[in-house]
């Protein structure tokens, strides 16, 4: 292993191995978030164990036949030509198995269709992606990263220290909209991303207990909330997959932010 294609043989070992692993890990979706997705995952895990059962059935008849039937053990073929039991039976059972799949699909397309009463009525929808994951610090200087909040729904802000009064604004709305989920607010944590090094008002930081005030200046997490009003006009939510999903207005209502929110945490099946 001490030769040139030894050494190539060494080192491509390693990165094989991680691809096949990461490949592994993707063999399914990703867990749903919220109710079309979760429909979209029954229906998709519906259709492989349909497979699966047909797969079995028909490969242990057609290895079951080509055993007892062979012609070494002397066994004579039978003669089903115009046997109207086995067309029948033969035509029967396909068309059961497709109205058995078709029924389930046909509804869960109904419902990505259907937009009588959507998920989100107020909030702005992102395309949902991964935020990186850079450190940031406590205000007492500890290390953090968001991913230690995984598993949960984050209402996220950005703002300077002095915290002006649109920023205050801010602070509430995201207490109000987590308070009012009552015995679901849990599922929920505030995250404020401190755009500065100046110090904190101790009053702010007594009214907002809970929250996690994180300082993030000059942080590369700043770039993946850059809208074209800068990142001080919204709430951010981030979903518990680590991925940016939503925003609100910097001014928005407390009640309708409730709203969406509530929608959310009642259809997720994470978080």
């Amino acid at each position: 292993m001490n030769s040139v294609p030894g050494r190539l043989v060494g080192g491509l070992l390693p990165v094989l191995y991680a691809g096949l692993a990461s490949a592994a890990s993707q063999l399914n979706f990703q867990p749903p978030v919220t109710r079309i997705a979760s429909e979209n995952y029954d229906l998709h895990m519906l259709m492989m164990y349909a497979i699966l059962v047909i797969f079995c059935v028909v490969y242990g008849v057609m290895f079951y036949s080509i055993y007892a039937h062979r012609k070494s053990a002397g066994h004579e073929a039978e003669q089903f030509h115009e046997n109207t039991t086995v067309e029948l039976i033969w035509t029967i059972i396909p068309f059961v198995i497709l109205i058995g799949m078709a029924w389930p699909a046909t509804k869960t397309m109904i419902a990505f269709k259907d937009a009588s009463s959507p998920d989100i009525n107020y909030g702005e929808l992102i395309p949902a992606r991964p935020l990186i994951d850079p450190p940031l610090r406590h205000l007492d200087q500890r290390a953090f990263r968001l991913s230690e909040l995984k598993g949960k729904w984050i209402l996220l802000q950005l703002d300077e220290a002095d915290c002006a009064a649109a920023c205050s604004g801010k602070l509430y709305n995201m207490r109000q909209a987590r308070l009012a989920q009552g015995h679901e607010m849990e599922r929920v944590e505030r995250v404020w991303l401190i755009l500065d090094e100046a110090p904190l008002q101790t009053k702010l930081m007594r009214e907002y207990d809970g929250m996690r005030m994180l300082r993030a200046a000059g942080s590369p997490l700043l770039g993946e909330f850059s809208p074209a009003g800068g990142v001080r006009d919204h709430i951010y939510l981030i979903d518990p997959l680590g991925k940016l999903v939503l925003r609100f207005p910097k001014h928005a209502d407390p009640r309708e932010m409730q709203k969406d929110l509530a929608r959310l945490l009642k259809v997720s099946r994470i978080g």
